[in-house]
């Protein structure tokens, strides 16, 4: 790939997917709201347009050569967000907004970020050809909108792909996720709590699910869902116990203190079959190593 656009590129795994791109020497177009959110405005490669200015249309008229459009804007993914119904119906209209816009530029490929969240009732290895059970509005709006999206590709007869994202940590991710939270917990010296945490999981370093998404838009094959993930499936109290361990061996863990937390569970596993045998894609960092960087980075904000 030689340009791609991407939206929500000032968010987590956004800049991420900008860093990565600028380090295969791929120009960036970032649509934003605000000039003034974008830390990268300088750099070169990086190209920030602002939705609806006189720049942003003049990319229609333009229509420069675009390998691929990443569509990772999307608001409400705080956990006290995924159940505003107005918001996630925003994003939905958003989103197809953004599809015509990819098509009116002229961009070879639309590149639709989906979530396990899609498949929350999932109680094995998650087969995100199969029917999705969402839990929340965001869920909910995440499958819509990839029908909605895949129904107007096909109109439009330009290339579409799904792909369905894990649980992602690493430096830069400031939710209140359980690895963020059992991080910072540990950090200040206070007990974390959860419930049992015997589901099995997946979890994947950000700078891998990037590397992943453009291997996707490089050689990712048009109508077709693929899953990120590691590949390594563990019980969540595998996980939070090597970070324990990392931070203070020590140090106690509230595992089952809020059995409340496990009256419904599921698994966030997924094969990466397809991903690996379409791309190439097969994961270099390990939990651990990402763990590490990511509890480094917390270690140094308190600081």
């Amino acid at each position: 790939m030689q340009k791609v656009v991407i939206t929500g590129g000032t968010g987590f795994i956004g800049s991420w997917l900008v860093e990565e791109m600028l380090e295969q020497s791929i120009e960036v177009i970032m649509l934003v709201r605000e000039a003034a959110q974008c830390s990268v405005t300088d750099r070169e490669g990086v190209n920030v347009v602002v939705y609806y200015s006189e720049e942003y249309e003049r990319l229609k008229e333009q229509k420069e050569p675009i390998d691929a459009f990443y569509h990772l804007g999307w608001g409400g993914v705080a956990t006290q967000d995924k159940n505003d119904c107005r918001l996630q119906m925003n994003n939905i209209s958003f989103s197809m907004e953004m599809l015509d816009y990819a098509y009116e530029i002229g961009a070879a490929k639309f590149i639709g970020i989906g979530t396990v969240a899609e498949y929350s009732f999932c109680e094995s290895i998650m087969d995100v050809n199969a029917k999705q059970t969402p839990n929340d509005m965001y869920g909910a709006a995440k499958t819509a909108v990839h029908y909605l999206l895949e129904t107007r590709a096909r109109l439009l007869k330009m290339q579409f792909i799904w792909t369905v994202l894990p649980s992602t940590f690493g430096e830069g991710r400031r939710d209140n996720n359980i690895i963020t939270y059992t991080i910072l917990s540990l950090l200040r010296g206070d007990i974390p709590e959860y419930g049992y945490l015997t589901q099995m999981w997946d979890f994947l370093y950000v700078k891998e699910v990037v590397r992943a998404l453009r291997y996707i838009g490089e050689r990712g094959f048009a109508g077709k869902t693929y899953a990120i993930g590691s590949g390594v499936f563990k019980p969540l109290k595998d996980y939070i116990i090597t970070i324990r361990d990392i931070i203070n061996p020590n140090q106690e863990l509230g595992i089952g203190v809020k059995p409340e937390l496990s009256d419904k569970v599921f698994s966030s596993c997924v094969s990466i079959y397809d991903l690996t045998k379409d791309t190439g894609f097969i994961p270099e960092i390990s939990f651990e190593e990402g763990i590490r960087k990511t509890i480094e980075y917390y270690r140094n904000l308190q600081y």
